[in-house]
């Protein structure tokens, strides 16, 4: 993998971050997210993978016929300044940070193989208990050591 550029470590934190306001939690959203853009199956750069159609939930408020992905990328990083949640101030130059040494790891660090492209929160499906339709497609569902299974499952193998 070449050298990330900035506007790809951009889009990788807003993607962890949007995803989980825990940092134990982002290392394993962002491997996930890189696993795809090394796959052939899908994009080949971070904003393709994450501007996907009903991939990234929270992009997809912001995603709109017509739209740079600058604007969605502005949209989507102001989405959370009117958000009764809100971000910490320092919350997306931290989850920079992350996606910066993530981006640049050797595989060799990956917590998980290759083939975890997956991830959803059980927590957050509506209705609440149903499950996304590649679910049993799955030949692994597994949270990873310190993650709450409540609050994600990450998927191997989803054809």
């Amino acid at each position: 993998m070449s050298e990330p550029g900035d506007s790809e470590v951009r889009w990788l934190a807003l993607a962890i971050r949007s995803e989980s306001d825990q940092p134990h939690e982002w290392s394993y959203i962002g491997w996930t997210i890189r696993n795809r853009v090394l796959s052939h199956r899908y994009p080949d750069t971070y904003q393709g993978v994450i501007l996907q159609p009903k991939q990234f939930s929270y992009f997809n408020a912001f995603i709109a016929p017509g739209q740079s992905a600058a604007t969605i990328y502005e949209r989507a990083k102001a989405g959370y300044a009117g958000d009764a949640t809100g971000w910490a101030e320092n919350d997306l130059a931290r989850a920079e940070d992350c996606a910066h040494e993530l981006i640049r790891a050797p595989r060799w660090q990956a917590p998980f193989g290759v083939d975890v492209m997956h991830y959803y929160s059980p927590v957050s499906m509506k209705p609440a208990g149903s499950k996304p339709p590649w679910a049993p497609t799955a030949k692994r569902l597994f949270a990873p050591s310190g993650v709450d299974p409540s609050r994600f499952l990450f998927a191997a193998g989803v054809l």
